[in-house]
């Protein structure tokens, strides 16, 4: 190349980097008009799980040991006790507020255990999502474990504190708590029960990411079956970038730059706030699946999997369900089920055909090695809905009536809805005088409020959490035995 040329292209790239500097720089700038950062943003939690510490691995005991360590040291570095001003009345880290879970039949931020009172049937590890905590897990551990299963649901590091956990937070803990439990549950049942790993967003990913590792690891137990609800498989393109956001927030001046959002944090069991490093880590996360499953002899020999999912979902891309997972898999009894926008809702103009061609390709051409379910209205003139079956191997559908509606203001399922039942104590439905952040319908201005509206509007439980509590039963072959 001659000389002249090398030296414009040289230019070209100089010119090239100093915009996007530029832009990143500005980006920075502007994140600092974000909401000041509190003490549950900046705090470091010295007790929490850093993988880094226990090279040797770490035991159920332990660890629920150093949780209560962790509790302690933010009971006294973190909460407070009484209300300064009307917005603490909603802050989950004052004792007297609505918000506090602290004095509750069971503090759900925290790993919990359930044993059935006779032996039992089989075991179940729950991982929740990021951001999230073990409440998550609450309606779908209860539901295994009236059926005779030894259910465990682990707290992932970073999650059910303070926010600044998320900030902190390394995958390497995660897969560690994740290996914890699956030996923890299989203690506890023996070598010759069937041993089952469900997770939630995040942590179906984790419970995928496991199976993938335990086919090629003889001291992993490979899961028997895999429960997954609202899987991170696929997620935005713009967690890859957060990298470069978190190294330009170590300046002092740029640091609210770690944060995707600053809110106030009024939700017990869930932060408002995000940290770009959770980000970081579930791109991370789903890099690492995505080369794991390119491997035929690996993705064959997955267990079956049985996933639940709302077409509509702004924290994950559904699409990626069928192409990166579903497609991969052998013909082994493999189930998924979608739930569809509501088609007879009134908002269904401008919504357009949101998913329809992810419907059309799961419902269309050449059988699939798994069964597919749509749940859906019976027609678009009807709020009734149905589920209509694709049976792996099959051209056909069948169509069965399930008895449910869609609430009529209802028009689409979300991210954050799946795993809850509807009358769930904090995200159900609308009950007079009881503050539910799921019941929570305000109408004014939006510009006065200092929480983005769609906190509010986003549907937090599951109007038909009864087929999925079924569907997952007749998934569950040790729990009819």
């Amino acid at each position: 190349m001659p000389f002249r040329a090398l030296k414009t292209t040289a230019r070209l790239i100089i010119l090239v980097g100093a915009v996007i500097a530029t832009i990143w720089i500005y980006r920075a700038y502007l994140a600092r008009s974000l909401p000041d950062l509190e003490v549950w943003h900046t705090y470091t939690p010295m007790a929490e799980f850093r993988a880094a510490d226990f090279p040797d691995g770490i035991s159920f005991a332990e660890y629920r040991k150093l949780e209560t360590r962790l509790f302690d040291e933010l009971d006294k570095q973190v909460f407070v006790t009484g209300a300064s001003g009307n917005s603490d009345r909603y802050n989950r880290y004052d004792k007297n507020s609505i918000a506090y879970a602290g004095e509750a039949e069971q503090r759900w931020n925290r790993s919990f255990e359930l044993r059935p009172p006779d032996a039992p049937r089989g075991g179940v590890l729950f991982i929740h999502g990021a951001s999230d905590s073990p409440y998550s897990a609450r309606a779908i551990s209860r539901l295994f474990h009236d059926h005779g299963m030894y259910v465990l649901a682990v707290r992932l590091p970073g999650n059910g504190t303070i926010p600044s956990g998320l900030r902190d937070a390394r995958l390497e803990d995660w897969r560690a708590i994740t290996r914890m439990g699956v030996q923890q549950v299989r203690s506890v049942i023996g070598a010759d029960l069937p041993l089952y790993v469900a997770g939630y967003s995040v942590g179906g990913a984790l419970a995928l990411d496991y199976a993938l590792d335990a086919i090629d690891k003889d001291n992993l137990d490979i899961p028997d079956r895999l429960f997954l609800v609202s899987p991170a498989i696929g997620i935005a393109p713009a967690a890859r970038l957060s990298s470069w956001d978190i190294a330009l927030s170590k300046l002092p001046v740029f640091e609210k730059f770690a944060w995707w959002n600053i809110e106030p944090e009024f939700d017990p069991y869930k932060y408002n706030s995000f940290a770009k490093n959770a980000g970081h880590i579930i791109h991370i996360l789903t890099a690492d699946i995505r080369r794991k499953m390119s491997g035929q002899a690996r993705s064959a020999a997955l267990p079956p999997i049985i996933t639940f999912q709302s077409l509509a979902d702004t924290t994950v891309r559904t699409e990626e369900l069928a192409e990166a997972l579903y497609s991969k898999l052998p013909n082994n009894g493999s189930e998924l089920i979608l739930f569809d926008i509501n088609r007879a809702s009134n908002v269904e103009n401008f919504i357009g055909d949101f998913g329809q061609s992810l419907i059309n390709d799961l419902g269309t051409g050449a059988p699939k090695l798994f069964s597919y379910t749509l749940v859906t209205n019976a027609s678009r003139d009807t709020l009734d809905v149905v589920a209509r079956t694709r049976s792996a191997g099959a051209l056909s559908f069948e169509i069965t009536s399930l008895g449910l509606r869609w609430p009529e203001t209802f028009y689409s399922l979300t991210h954050v809805a799946l795993p809850f039942t509807p009358d769930d104590r904090w995200y159900g439905a609308a009950e007079q005088g009881v503050f539910k952040l799921g019941g929570l319908a305000p109408r004014g201005e939006t510009a006065i409020l200092i929480t983005p509206i769609h906190r509010f509007m986003r549907l937090r439980h599951n109007p038909f959490f009864d087929y999925l509590a079924t569907r997952t039963l007749q998934f569950c072959e040790a729990c009819a035995r």
